[in-house]
């Protein structure tokens, strides 16, 4: 059976839901490990200075942070909670402008140094969402910074790990082959990649604007041929991290954003996000032949809940719990849909 996890955005907004809340929901629900997701890791942060009397955290590394990062570490620990990841450090790689670079390497620097704090080995970082014209599209240029980031994080002792993910919307790299290939070039241990079911399916086979909720009438093939690649390319130490979460299918389908600037699928990805297979609910997307691919590659790392949706955002106090018992829910019926006890590692059973 595969470590259940969930991310801690996933039990309701940190602006109505307390981390701790969260951590117990998804404990109670049954889950033993967890992701932090950076607005909470920034909320717990304010509420900690304020209840210790510290200084405002400035920045990853300094004592309260530190401080901060020691106490999640004990609460998960007095939860019997598995810490996994912090996440996300957002738009680090490929920046043109030298001296922005060198700032955004000098934070991820010092959040790496609060992770064995936390109690966890690695950071997520996923692809920039930087508007073009400051990031390039070299992917060189972005495997080079990431090797740079992986070398720091591989100086700790035990080393920590970097994991790159690709956002459905990222800039220049918005599937997961982009994030293998700078992967791939960075080439080094402890950087490797999240694998993550929406950002998947939303870029490379839904369309919330269409009434069929797909891209186009021949899109579940060329995704078969694009997961028998996943298997065949990618080998399974490199796959650090597995996100799963499901989509709603819109009916009427969403509006264009007005805003040019508003990635077009990022309004659906943090309203509409469903867990997987609440069919019920109107989940529709092939998340179960993308976990039978990333089965087949030899994976047997955690299986990582992550549900945006506007329901996070109820105040209502049992928003976590009721949140963490549908995600267990689901997840076990995903485990029972891919046979998860029935299949070799290396058998690709496409659906």
């Amino acid at each position: 059976m595969p470590l259940r996890a969930i991310s801690s955005l996933s039990l309701g907004s940190c602006a109505h839901h307390s981390l701790y809340a969260k951590l117990q929901a998804a404990r109670q629900a049954g889950f033993t490990a967890i992701d932090i997701y950076g607005d909470d890791w920034e909320q717990f942060k304010v509420d900690y200075a304020k209840s210790r009397g510290l200084p405002p955290s400035t920045i990853d590394g300094d004592h309260t942070s530190i401080e901060a990062a020691k106490e999640i570490g004990r609460i998960c620990r007095q939860l019997g909670l598995k810490l996994l990841c912090l996440q996300p450090f957002r738009d680090f790689e490929g920046r043109i402008d030298v001296p922005e670079a060198q700032e955004r390497m000098m934070a991820a620097r010092g959040t790496l140094s609060i992770l064995p704090h936390l109690g966890t080995d690695m950071l997520l970082i996923p692809s920039t969402t930087l508007p073009a014209e400051k990031i390039t599209r070299d992917f060189n240029h972005m495997a080079k910074d990431l090797a740079k980031l992986a070398d720091y994080a591989n100086a700790f002792s035990p080393p920590l790990r970097v994991c790159y993910e690709a956002l459905s919307w990222g800039t220049h790299v918005s599937t997961w082959r982009d994030a293998w290939e700078v992967v791939r070039l960075a080439n080094r241990s402890n950087l490797g990649l999240c694998l993550d079911s929406f950002n998947t399916a939303a870029r490379q086979w839904a369309d919330p604007y269409q009434h069929s909720g797909k891209r186009h009438a021949a899109v579940d093939e060329e995704l078969r041929r694009d997961l028998e690649l996943l298997v065949n390319i990618v080998p399974a130490e490199k796959i650090f991290y597995f996100q799963i979460a499901d989509g709603k299918l819109m009916a009427p389908p969403l509006q264009l954003p007005t805003d040019p600037n508003e990635p077009i699928l990022r309004p659906w990805s943090r309203g509409y996000r469903l867990f997987p297979l609440e069919t019920n609910l109107g989940a529709y997307l092939p998340v179960k032949p993308f976990t039978d691919a990333v089965l087949a590659t030899g994976y047997n790392g955690p299986w990582c809940i992550e549900v945006f949706n506007d329901s996070l955002h109820d105040p209502t106090p049992t928003v976590p719990s009721s949140h963490a018992g549908r995600a267990m829910r689901s997840l076990i019926a995903l485990e029972d849909a891919v046979g998860l006890f029935k299949i070799t590692s290396g058998e690709f059973l496409p659906s």
